[in-house]
């Protein structure tokens, strides 16, 4: 198996490490690295890259912001996102914070679609030069454009969705009422005036804004661990208070009424289901005594033994023929 699909992040570090060389970084340059890991922020600074990281989305030992650090930057490393859109519009903001004639330089797997994605750019530059392709991964660079050519702030990139709501590119379903979503707010439970929801994995709050026009009076919180995230969700729905995390580590016990979640279960082109699990395993310390946690996920993914760890009583309150949503209740203490 290649390491591209067994451990994409450790492979991206692998091959930018690699090519140092070939991306002949000037002396004392100060470099942004976008959508990084402490990995590879690390290894470049054991070759003496003066570098600082932005990720828009929480990754282990950094924070997370909408925006990039202020620059000038000398040069730039760019994680290849998930998204074709994502891409283009975190060139856009990265080429904003780079000096004049400064090097963009994008990397990813072949499997990540690295190939073609320099033809996203195309707003950015006519050209493009491929740095080196090797492991099943490629680099590709490109000359920071003038400034007038660039789409250099957050607002820029804002876009309202069929579904009305106000989306960025790189968000859950580009901010559409997306099928199982819609199935998991037509059976939400009874609620009273004084309820307190969370919206677990926010994305552009699509949960949260259903929910808020079922019940115009309840608390509701948002989390999401993408800061662009919680920037559309907090448009849509306003008065909601968002936390920027990973998990519910820092939630306050025994706070909500009701978790409700559509939650992410791929990492990159992966299925990854540990935002799930941790989810399930930590919810029960954050529900009110009767407090509920209900989820809609895909109908091959079964969930009744992993619910059943953590609450006394599991039901299947709904399901289509791709997704079904699972009401968890009365949490173990």
């Amino acid at each position: 198996m290649s390491l591209w699909r067994a451990d994409p992040e450790r492979a991206a570090n692998a091959l930018l490490e690699s090519c140092l060389d070939d991306l002949a970084l000037p002396a004392s340059a100060r470099v942004l690295a976008v959508n990084s890991n402490d990995g590879l922020v690390l290894a470049l600074q054991r070759h003496g890259v003066a570098v600082e990281a932005w990720n828009r989305r929480l990754a282990s030992g950094f924070s997370a912001s909408a925006e990039p650090p202020a620059g000038p930057f000398d040069a730039a490393l760019l994680r290849l996102p998930k998204s074709k859109d994502e891409l283009e519009m975190a060139a856009h903001l990265t080429c904003a914070a780079l000096c004049d004639g400064a090097r963009l330089f994008v990397y990813g797997g072949n499997d990540e679609g690295i190939r073609t994605s320099a033809r996203r750019l195309v707003s950015l530059s006519a050209s493009t030069e491929t740095i080196a392709a090797r492991g099943h991964g490629r680099i590709f660079a490109l000359t920071r454009p003038p400034l007038p050519t660039i789409r250099g702030r957050l607002t820029d990139w804002r876009t309202i969705s069929p579904a009305g709501l106000a989306t960025y590119p790189g968000l859950f379903a580009d901010g559409t009422l997306d099928a199982g979503t819609a199935l998991l707010l037509s059976h939400l439970p009874e609620l009273t005036h004084s309820a307190r929801v969370l919206d677990y994995g926010c994305g552009p709050g699509a949960i949260a804004r259903g929910l808020r026009a079922a019940h115009p009076v309840i608390t509701i919180d948002l989390l999401d661990n993408d800061a662009v995230a919680l920037i559309a969700a907090t448009e849509n729905v306003p008065g909601a208070k968002s936390n920027l995390a990973t998990d519910l580590t820092s939630a306050e016990p025994s706070a909500y009424d009701l978790i409700l979640s559509n939650p992410p279960i791929h990492s990159g082109i992966r299925e990854d289901h540990a935002t799930l699990e941790r989810l399930i395993a930590d919810a029960p310390r954050c529900l009110k005594p009767a407090g509920v946690l209900q989820l809609v996920v895909q109908r091959r993914i079964a969930l009744d033994a992993q619910l059943a760890k953590s609450f006394a009583r599991t039901t299947i309150t709904a399901e289509d023929g791709l997704y079904r949503v699972w009401r968890a209740e009365l949490p173990r203490r």
